[in-house]
């Protein structure tokens, strides 16, 4: 099996891959302009359909503590731990769809992650299950964070975007995760 990519070892310019991103180009864009807009039921069900088309259900405090990100500054990713745990207790609620809340509520300090994204920064498939404990789950997500900070340090990229780049990149770069050269 040839070896993966990854986004630190590639020559060109990774920005340029932002250029392919086109999923759910509509409902992107709107997820994109929600700066000042309240968090609803109703809108957090537009982003799980975003990410899984899966309906998730949380209570108007756990509304709230997604609001309260929006006050972290980057870098202050590990503020949000004890909520985060309280977030993957949600049924339907693993890792994937708890950064896609935390990146829509503050871009700047939190981004998704998921399988593509994962193998791209890291070179290997991504490590967690649903069974995984919340523990190590968030100890994953809180050093790829780190790591996505050095990424776009060392490659001049924009921390609010560099989720859509590596899904590009690993897509184009290392096929689909079923059949591409880590299949899982």
């Amino acid at each position: 099996m040839p070896a993966l990519t990854k986004a630190v070892d590639f020559g060109g310019d990774l920005a340029s891959f932002l250029a392919g991103y086109k999923y759910q180009p509509a409902l992107t864009k709107r997820l994109d302009g929600l700066a000042d807009e309240s968090l609803t039921p109703e809108l957090l069900n537009e982003i799980v359909l975003w990410k899984v088309n899966r309906y998730v259900e949380l209570d108007a405090e756990q509304l709230r503590q997604i609001e309260d990100v929006r006050g972290l500054r980057p870098g202050a990713h590990r503020q949000a731990k004890r909520f985060l745990e309280k977030l993957l207790g949600v049924h339907g609620v693993d890792l994937p769809m708890a950064s896609t809340f935390l990146r829509f509520r503050n871009p700047a300090v939190f981004q998704i992650i998921d399988r593509h994204a994962y193998r791209a920064l890291y070179g290997r498939k991504f490590p967690l299950f649903t069974a995984t404990p919340t523990k190590r789950k968030i100890e994953v997500y809180f050093a790829y964070l780190d790591d996505l900070h050095s990424l776009c340090e060392q490659k001049g990229l924009k921390f609010e975007t560099v989720d859509r780049v590596l899904y590009v990149f690993d897509k184009e770069t290392n096929g689909s995760l079923a059949k591409g050269k880590n299949a899982e």
